[in-house]
């Protein structure tokens, strides 16, 4: 039987995504410096492509031990850097309010305030969007005096875990290395959003499932309390861990197929519930609610596409690379694909229009494109070497 041949392999689609993400954030916010966006946007491309060449010739002949301590090294340097940032920009001159969305919930919050209730510092009409959570994690930053100390935290955290998951300083130094010359990834940092380490929390567990070969059926338990606090941080979140997840959802036996999404919904209502019962006579939560920000520019038609999608996608995977692209594939073209919806529903617009459209959630793409680009490098003079230890 002849083989087929796929016209695009996984390897280029996910430079392809890789690099429009990051052209995206070059084109719309390089131009405000006065410099030339074309030109700096072919640039960028060009040295991606010649470093992502050289570093699949060259970097299996560098020792592990110069490769673990370089590691480490543009780690505590971008955590350096991710200080820096937090210290120069002032947050309440960002036109972005990822931060105080936080920041504003738990003031309310300790105030003895609806939470839900405040808004942010832009507007009267921007409210929080994250779900309980989520937001619980951001709160030892708030009280450490500033909720953007959750970058560096989920940066060091995303270190260990690439070290984890892939038993080699080689790889996890190449993923590293491509997120920290990515310029979404540092317009994150800047603009103090937590979105990205949403997705990190999200990537991570995964990388813990792929890693000790667990499954839903073999940690039945512990999916349901892993997807349940996912199911409370925020609605996008869900996304990777559903097409993770559909395959072996089919497979369970019909009792678990019933108590699993039933115990998930229960899990996420009870860190709800405080809210949702916070006033049982004017119940505010049906007023102001993370729902309302997370699903308010739907459109039924693009959602029934991307569920058949998700549903072709998760069912067409039975190796690591091969989820991560998926999961990077599918998360690209529902962001971006949502964007164009608002841009649609708005009446005009591009994805550059600063009040219609939000490029920034295609960065929740990355850790699962760069996954599969750092899992398809071979280091094939790497063989032998135990690098089992941290």
């Amino acid at each position: 039987m002849k083989k087929t041949v796929p016209l695009i392999s996984d390897r280029i689609l996910q430079l392809v995504i890789f690099l429009s993400i990051n052209s995206l954030f070059i084109l719309k916010y390089v131009p405000r410096t006065g410099i030339n966006s074309i030109i700096v946007c072919i640039v960028y491309i060009t040295f991606i492509l010649v470093s992502y060449f050289l570093s699949n010739k060259y970097m299996p002949l560098v020792s592990r031990t110069k490769i673990k301590i370089s590691y480490w090294a543009i780690t505590g340097l971008a955590i350096i850097g991710i200080g820096c940032l937090l210290y120069i920009v002032d947050p309440y001159k960002l036109r972005i309010d990822r931060w105080s969305s936080l920041s504003c919930f738990w003031d309310s919050l300790l105030q003895g305030n609806f939470p839900y209730a405040a808004h942010t510092h832009l507007r009267i009409n921007s409210f929080t969007s994250a779900f309980p959570f989520w937001l619980l994690v951001s709160f030892p930053f708030y009280l450490l005096g500033d909720v953007g100390y959750e970058l560096i935290f989920f940066l060091l955290i995303t270190a260990l875990a690439l070290r984890y998951y892939f038993s080699s300083y080689h790889k996890a130094f190449f993923f590293l290395a491509l997120l920290l010359v990515s310029p979404a990834y540092w317009y994150e940092i800047s603009a103090r959003s937590d979105s990205l380490s949403n997705g990190l929390f999200v990537f991570m567990i995964i990388l813990w499932y792929l890693k000790s070969n667990r499954t839903l059926d073999n940690s039945f338990l512990v999916s349901i309390m892993f997807c349940g606090l996912i199911a409370s941080t925020r609605l996008s979140a869900v996304l990777p861990i559903a097409i993770f997840f559909f395959q072996q959802y089919l497979n369970l036996p019909l009792k678990r197929k019933i108590i699993f999404p039933t115990l998930v919904l229960g899990v996420a209502f009870l860190f709800l519930s405080p809210f949702i019962f916070w006033d049982t006579n004017k119940w505010p939560f049906f007023e102001h609610n993370p729902f309302m920000a997370q699903t308010g520019n739907g459109n039924i038609y693009f959602l029934l596409i991307m569920i058949i999608l998700g549903i072709i996608l998760s069912l067409h995977w039975k190796s690591a690379p091969k989820i991560f692209s998926h999961i990077s594939l599918f998360v690209f073209i529902f962001m971006l694909g949502s964007q164009f919806v608002c841009i649609y529903t708005a009446g005009g617009g591009n994805l550059f229009s600063e009040a219609i459209s939000d490029i920034s959630y295609t960065t929740l793409a990355l850790p699962y494109c760069l996954a599969y680009l750092t899992t398809d490098f071979k280091f094939e003079k790497q063989t032998g070497v135990n690098e089992i230890a941290i």
